[in-house]
């Protein structure tokens, strides 16, 4: 293939050095298009999804529309009217801005020194991020397709409280940082962690989220009553987080930053009962020194197995695992017997373990778009279930075992191919609520169908049905 500057006519002029070329979309010829499309490989082969996992993560949720976005704030651009920017990034094998083709669809016409300041941006923005990639387009120019909302910042609210700081201002000028508890100092653009945080010494939490941090100093734990601490959204690495030894802080959310493993440093926290890892794109999940832990948060990590080391988390009551790619959950599930939650809602399961009855004290089980046909056996053993959400799965019958649930308020089942309604359901006194929308039977006449006298009876024992 030959080398892009010189194929394409507009490009020819440019050195290695010269900045990233930006142009709107519509002033784009038909036969350039083709081009650059010819050039410019796509990012994902149609067909080839799962070969090119790495690089369709790595693009569209590693950071991309996230990094424009804090740029655009930490540039102060604050657009006059709302608009879809519709981005095609022609890109170098190395991740090297060649041209950025931009649309605006808004339902306003965008003044033209605004456009210009916005593209202004799009070329500083990619000019000095390049896309990290990985896989087979290692050794070829690509073409990446992304849309980003524009919209103006919403004002920046704190509901006043006894105790809380939400400005570097008053943080400043306080003259009782001992009476303060709380300080959110989030979506301040912070770069670094301010100096003057150290003054609050009995602090019980701190709200950083939102900003630009890269590093955690080890210092920020040495505040002796600290609790909780919020670094969700920034741009921290496991190898940039650090902690000092305490037995204080109990929770810690670091979700959307950009880790590839749980920190090490975590381990130091020695009381820790709270960990949300959620929105990162983890290759591992080493947790199990954190024997404390009851609720552990890994939403959208891209797990496809179960990480053993949780099994050792035997006081874990809350795990959610929303948005994976599990295909199957462990046998030793079961010995996690104090959870109260489980979600593993939007994952590629299509069956149950058998040990699942042993967590007697579940209370809430999300299972919700799987593939799941059904339940397993003895699930009437889980005497303190609630809620139970099977909705955007297989079955084609309700499980018998449901009506043996004795707890059983919330009942899931829609977007199922359930074809009937067992008159046994209606025998569920104790069900507030039961769903059953987008399911065959229900088409033929939830009212006025075979089924219609199972439904009248439960919303005589006042269940709530939807339908």
């Amino acid at each position: 293939m030959k080398p892009v500057l010189r194929i394409l006519p507009f490009l020819a002029a440019l050195s290695v050095t010269a900045q990233v070329q930006v142009r709107s979309t519509v002033d784009l010829t038909d036969s350039t298009k083709k081009q650059l499309m010819r050039t410019y490989l796509p990012a994902i082969k149609p067909g080839e999804q799962a070969t090119v996992k790495d690089i369709a993560y790595e693009i569209a949720n590693g950071n991309l529309v996230l990094d424009f976005r804090r740029f655009l704030h930490k540039r102060r651009f604050q657009p006059k009217d709302e608009a879809l920017l519709i981005l095609d990034g022609y890109f170098q094998s190395s991740g090297q801005a060649d041209l950025i083709t931009y649309r605006l669809e808004s339902d306003k016409l965008w003044p033209a020194d605004q456009e210009r300041v916005l593209t202004d941006l799009i070329r500083e923005f990619f000019a000095t991020h390049p896309l990290a990639v990985r896989s087979y387009l290692s050794a070829t120019p690509f073409h990446y397709h992304s849309f980003i909302m524009l919209s103006r910042d919403k004002p920046r609210r704190v509901k006043p409280a006894k105790g809380t700081i939400s400005d570097l201002s008053t943080a400043a000028q306080t003259n009782r940082p001992d009476t303060v508890t709380r300080l959110v100092f989030s979506g301040l653009l912070l770069d670094t962690i301010p100096a003057l945080l150290y003054r609050f010494t009995n602090v019980e939490e701190i709200d950083l989220g939102s900003n630009n941090l890269t590093r955690l100093p080890a210092r920020l734990t040495t505040l002796p009553r600290l609790k909780r601490l919020n670094l969700m959204t920034n741009l921290l690495t496991e190898d940039s987080i650090a902690f000092s030894r305490n037995k204080h802080l109990a929770a810690i959310n670091l979700q959307r930053n950009r880790l590839t493993h749980a920190p090490t440093a975590l381990r130091k926290n020695r009381r820790l009962t709270s960990l949300w890892l959620g929105n990162n794109d983890l290759l591992d999940v080493q947790v199990s020194t954190l024997r404390r832990l009851n609720d552990l948060n890994l939403y959208n990590v891209g797990l496809t197995v179960f990480p053993k080391s949780l099994l050792r988390l035997k006081k874990l009551k809350q795990l959610d695992l929303y948005y994976n790619k599990l295909t199957t959950l462990p046998a030793q599930l079961g010995k996690l017997r104090r959870l109260e939650q489980l979600a593993v809602a939007h994952n590629d399961l299509s069956a149950l373990p058998k040990t699942l009855p042993k967590l007697r004290r579940l209370q809430a089980l999300y299972l919700h778009h799987n593939r799941i046909g059904q339940l397993p056996a003895r699930l009437e053993q889980l005497n303190q279930l609630r809620v139970l959400d099977l909705g955007y799965n297989w079955l084609s019958v309700p499980p018998t075992a449901l009506t043996a649930l004795p707890a059983l308020e919330d009942l899931d089942m829609s977007n199922n191919n359930l074809q009937e309604l067992p008159a046994s359901l209606a025998g569920m006194k104790q069900l507030k609520h039961l769903y059953l929308r987008s399911n065959p039977f229900i088409q033929r006449g939830a009212k006025t169908g075979p089924y219609a006298g199972v439904i009248q009876q439960l919303e005589a024992n006042k269940t709530e049905v939807f339908y």
